[in-house]
Parts: structure tokens; C-alpha cells; sequence
């Protein structure tokens, strides 16, 4: 991988991350509205409230399958975090 291949696929992921750090930092989910939650199975693993089957569900309603995950490493969280404050 060239030093542009590997700049390109940082650049991609810190944009990822910083549409999952919206997501999660605003607790809802996109699709549904619903509340997330954290699943407590893998570091930085979000789920709808919905999601899942019924009986399964954090909050019974309509099954929907939004799940995100928000695991940047360090470097990464604070670039997520700058960039954010450059944009507002």
C-alpha cells in the first residue's frame, strides 16, 4: 500500500467515524428515532432499542436492525473531536 493508498483509507475512516460519533453522541437511532443502547458483547457496539427479536428487545416495538460501532483508537477519537470543532 502506497503512502497515498494509506492516507486515502485514513481519510475514509476518520469521515466513518465521525458519522458514528454523531450517531451515538446523539443517542437516537437514524432509521427509527429510538433510543441506543450499548451491547456490552464488543467494545464500542451501539444497537436501536428495537433491535432485535420480539421478547428480545430493549424497548418492544417494530423490529429495527440499526447497529453502529464507535471504536476509534485514541489518535483517532481526537481527530474525530477536532474536526468537529473546526466545523461547527
Amino acid at each position: 500500500m502506497t503512502k497515498g493508498q494509506k492516507a486515502e483509507a485514513r481519510e475514509k475512516r476518520i469521515k466513518m467515524l465521525i458519522e458514528a460519533q454523531g450517531i451515538v453522541a446523539g443517542g437516537r437511532c437514524p432509521q427509527c428515532s429510538e433510543k441506543l443502547f450499548r451491547n456490552l458483547s464488543l467494545s464500542g457496539w451501539w444497537q436501536c432499542g428495537h433491535y432485535g427479536a420480539v421478547g428480545f428487545q430493549k424497548v418492544p416495538g417494530p423490529n429495527c436492525n440499526f447497529q453502529i460501532f464507535y471504536d476509534p483508537t485514541p489518535d483517532e477519537h481526537a481527530e474525530v473531536l477536532r474536526r468537529k470543532q473546526l466545523a461547527a
